[in-house]
């Protein structure tokens, strides 16, 4: 398994439990990230939110419950979200600079 920032576990990890539906976006936070990266991570668990039975939005695959989805998006997707959450968080900052 590749080495993995406690970071990028922390981001990973809050957008698979928002997705999966396990925890509420509203209500995930994090003291030791960035304000735009928590609202990078709400965004795109949010987009990626699905009710069981599931089919994954990114590859297609199917029927998941909730905690098989969030597994799912942990092993098959890490470094699509880790990506995801990258972009957003940048989208985020530069349109809050304006």
């Amino acid at each position: 398994m590749p080495n993995r920032g406690i970071f990028e576990e922390k981001i990973v990890r809050g957008v698979a439990l928002i997705a999966s539906g396990m925890t509420d976006a509203g209500g995930w936070d994090s003291p030791v990230l960035a304000r735009h990266v928590v609202e990078a991570v709400r965004i795109v668990g949010e987009r990626l939110r699905r009710d069981p039975p599931v089919r994954c939005p990114l590859c297609g695959r199917s029927p998941f419950t909730r905690k098989g989805y969030y597994l799912h998006l942990l092993r098959i997707h890490y470094h699509e979200i880790l990506q995801e959450v990258r972009s957003e968080a940048e989208r985020y900052s530069s349109s809050r600079k304006l």
